[in-house]
């Protein structure tokens, strides 16, 4: 009865991106990890960084737990460059990794200490060395928004388009999280807006979806070439992503633009723009859409036999959405899909347990003809007692029961 009820919630892109957003907040849990120091263990060294006494007679083989050296604990307990010098002197090496994966650069850039990141640089340390998930110091701090420390990275020529473990760029990381002034730096650095993460997601994907109109603006420079119908693994435009997640602002900015959007695309799975709108209950970005992109995806159908029509009644997120499309008049209302459903496969009522079936318009025939019944034929849930499955029907389990003092079959 229709190939709509096997099309998945998720997307493989959709898989993907929770996992990339886990990742980098393992990422911080594991920073944050080897910041937290015992409050004992913590005066201690912090007493050894600001005594010259006490710093003369430490233990240069000094490890915490954790794995961090010296080196590692003058970037978290208030040491300072003469601090760094010495031990860089002494033999302690800026590019041995605490346990959690992280360098003496990649601590200070995390705590955005530009004192230190500058003395480490100055001293030897290998601004490229990756730690955990082949992450750069310039990635940990795009991830932290801590501009002074981007700024002094990119100026001592930490590669602006370097990509970790998930192929993002620290573009994309700043776009993902909305770091617009981190954007600006490393645009202005000379990041291309163009690299492919893992699933294929350019910067641009990133901040359509999450809603940045500032950023998409950044991106969208002519000094940028960001390419406005780039696709991802699933053929997905940054327009859908927009329309998808309802930001209308960026919907508009796209279209109105001069920028040759393509607004009828289709992805792998054959949903325009309108189809992901329509799906997830986006009236004013269809209507936008619409108005300013014409009716030409209206008619589209996609890879489940669905209209843009069909869409909006699938999930029934908006009542007023499907009322709008009905407004539009571009095919009719009993329009049938490839496979032969139309809009009343979509029609959902409560069950007796509570949970909502898909009908027919068969089915829903049904409730118009208790509409026309009198009151005293109808029943409420709290008239009914349910007792044991005794078999199934057309509107799925038939339960035995009480009605009325009557033992009676329930469906």
């Amino acid at each position: 009865m229709g190939n709509y009820k096997s099309r998945p919630n998720q997307t493989c892109t959709d898989e993907w991106k929770k996992k990339v957003s886990e990742s980098y907040g393992a990422v911080v849990e594991r920073l944050e990890d080897d910041l937290c120091i015992k409050d004992n263990e913590l005066l201690e060294l912090k007493h050894v960084f600001s005594s010259d006494e006490a710093f003369s007679k430490v233990n240069m083989n000094y490890r915490t737990k954790n794995g961090l050296s010296l080196l590692h604990l003058c970037c978290i307990c208030d040491g300072t460059k003469a601090h760094v010098r010495t031990l860089m002197l002494k033999g302690l090496r800026p590019s041995r990794l605490t346990r959690n994966g992280f360098t003496a650069l990649h601590l200070a850039a995390f705590k955005d200490n530009t004192e230190l990141v500058t003395a480490l640089l100055h001293g030897g340390a290998d601004i490229q060395q990756v730690g955990y998930g082949a992450l750069t110091a310039l990635h940990i701090a795009t991830i932290a928004a801590n501009n002074e420390t981007v700024n002094i990275l990119l100026q001592h020529g930490a590669f602006v388009n370097v990509q970790d473990a998930v192929f993002f760029t620290p573009l994309h990381i700043a776009t993902y999280y909305g770091h617009e002034q981190v954007t600006r730096l490393l645009l202005k650095f000379g990041a291309d807006a163009n690299v492919s993460g893992e699933v294929g997601d350019r910067p641009l994907h990133l901040a359509c979806a999450k809603g940045y109109p500032n950023i998409v603006k950044l991106l969208l420079t002519e000094a940028c070439k960001t390419d406005v119908n780039a696709q991802d693994n699933e053929d997905h435009s940054p327009l859908h992503f927009s329309c998808r997640f309802g930001h209308c602002e960026i919907v508009r900015y796209l279209l109105q633009g001069n920028f040759d959007v393509h607004p009828h695309a289709v992805n792998i799975y054959g949903d325009t723009p309108l189809h992901l709108a329509c799906y997830n209950g986006k009236l004013d970005v269809a209507s936008e859409l619409i108005r300013l992109s014409g009716t030409e995806s209206l008619t589209k159908e996609n890879i489940f036999s669905e209209t843009s029509f069909h869409s909006s009644c699938t999930y029934g997120k908006d009542l007023e959405l499907v009322k709008f499309l009905i407004s539009q008049n571009a095919m009719s209302i009993n329009h049938q899909g490839r496979d032969g459903h139309t809009d009343g496969a979509y029609v959902s009522v409560p069950s007796p347990l509570g949970k909502i079936k898909n009908m027919t318009k068969e089915k829903a025939d049904v409730l118009l003809l208790r509409a026309e019944l009198p009151s005293h034929f109808h029943l409420q849930l709290s008239d009914i007692e349910f007792h044991e499955i005794i078999g199934s029907g057309s509107f799925g389990k038939v339960y035995k029961g009480r009605c009325r003092n009557k033992i009676v079959a329930i469906k």
